[in-house]
């Protein structure tokens, strides 16, 4: 990890075919960075680096110039299981991505929004604010799942609850006056925290981001910084982090970090074509490149998340195209994973919980089938296909009673429905026929 390396003599890097993020790394080779901490700045995974350093190293691209002085005493400082305080004590081993961590105090806010002439409950205008308080907080909090928790079927379920809560249509024809604001920050924070905890490379970039090393590079701090003349006054006691940041004989060099700025605005902006070109896979590519190179900057992650909106609306249109009727079951399998994904994004979109529903039937998954026909019958109430939908699953899973009232609903709704009359008339004949046939 201390190894210094500099371009071999000879090679000329722009005759090779590299990717932008392997470009970049291969230009902060300068003789002078050890390794360890080119690889915190590549914005890649540490395994992806320590593999393009074998490769070039492979094919003569890279030469060793020496070993850093300070890599030993860094090293063991920040790999050590128990370290030693000047005092002499022992202390536990510090987590170098995060500081003890604290429980956040509950959210203020400004109970003179409160507004009853809405059409939101006040408790719902409490939850409202009292989470739009709270954005700041770091992505697992937001989602409330365990820091570092990998399984993307966890981060799924603790998004879709809160899109399901907060997301804007939800309250579509509402009047909620000066909650739609709120409500739109919410959702946009949300989907942006399930973006970066579900991709396992963004978020190996969101951790290494947040350790001190991965923002602290090459300059090695002078010993009268490092020792600084006693104080007539007892210095407080250093925190586990501040005792790590000693250790550690590098600080910023603000040159670089501002050409990786620089480097990622160019990707964004070439993202930002290709979006309005309709290439929506290579935008993506661009801004997930762009996230690498410089992880702070929210308006790449809420980038992202329009992006993956807007791919969801281009998939969802395809999958409306097509009758579920005419699906084989194949087809309808297929189907159901797609409306599954696209639904993250747009999950109370009215008719796309119409088709999930239909396809959840046909596939004998009632349950799912009930949520979705649920979700759809509360955004369009008034839509008496609707209740007749609902009523044909409560039919399948032989809840009679619930089946006739659904479809009577429907028919309140429209006389004219055939497909709830002719349903209605159906679970009335079979009662009359099993009353007859148990009476006989």
């Amino acid at each position: 990890m201390g190894q210094i390396f500099a371009l071999a003599s000879g090679c000329d890097a722009t005759q090779l075919n590299l990717t932008a993020t392997e470009g970049y790394l291969l230009s902060r080779f300068d003789g002078s960075t050890p390794w360890r901490v080119l690889r915190e700045m590549a914005g890649i995974p540490a395994a992806d680096a320590d593999s393009c350093l074998d490769r070039w190293i492979d094919e003569g691209l890279l030469e060793a110039i020496r070993n850093s002085s300070d890599s030993n005493s860094s090293s063991s400082a920040s790999s050590s299981s128990a370290q030693t305080d000047s005092d002499g004590e022992e202390s536990a081993p510090v987590d170098a991505a995060e500081a003890p961590s604290e429980t956040p105090p509950a959210p203020q806010i400004d109970e003179s929004k409160f507004d009853e002439g809405l059409d939101l409950d006040l408790s719902v205008q409490r939850r409202i604010l009292e989470f739009e308080a709270s954005l700041d907080q770091p992505y697992h909090r937001l989602l409330d799942v365990e820091k570092g928790s990998s399984d993307p079927k966890v981060i799924k379920r603790a998004y879709f609850k809160l899109s399901k809560e907060f997301h804007p249509d939800r309250y579509f024809r509402r009047n909620i006056g000066p909650y739609a604001l709120p409500l739109e920050r919410i959702f946009k924070k949300v989907l942006e925290a399930h973006e970066m905890l579900s991709d396992p490379d963004l978020c190996q970039v969101e951790n290494q981001s947040s350790t001190p090393s991965a923002v602290e590079t090459v300059v090695a701090l002078p010993a009268t910084e490092a020792s600084p003349e006693p104080s007539a006054e007892k210095p407080k006691p250093l925190t586990k982090l501040e005792r790590l940041r000693q250790r550690m004989p590098f600080k910023i060099d603000q040159a670089a970090i501002e050409a990786r700025r620089a480097k990622a605005q160019e990707i964004f902006r070439a993202a930002e074509a290709s979006q309005k070109a309709g290439r929506l896979q290579e935008a993506e590519a661009n801004i997930r490149i762009a996230i690498s190179f410089d992880p702070a900057c929210s308006e790449f992650k809420e980038a992202l998340g329009g992006l993956r909106i807007q791919a969801a609306g281009a998939r969802a249109t395809k999958l409306l195209a097509t009758p579920s009727e005419r699906m084989s079951e194949g087809e309808l399998r297929d189907a159901w994973k797609l409306l599954e994904d696209v639904l993250l994004y747009r999950p109370h979109d009215p008719e796309l919980n119409e088709r999930a529903a239909r396809v959840c039937l046909q596939l004998g998954k009632l349950d799912v089938a009930e949520e979705y026909a649920q979700t759809y019958m509360e955004g369009s109430p008034e839509v008496a296909g609707s209740h007749t939908l609902l009523g044909r699953i409560h039919r399948e899973r032989g809840d009679r009673d619930a089946a006739v009232r659904a479809f009577e609903r429907a028919l309140k709704l429209d006389e004219e429905d055939l497909d709830a009359r002719r349903a209605l008339a159906s679970v009335r004949l079979g009662a009359r026929n099993e009353a007859q046939g148990g009476t006989a």
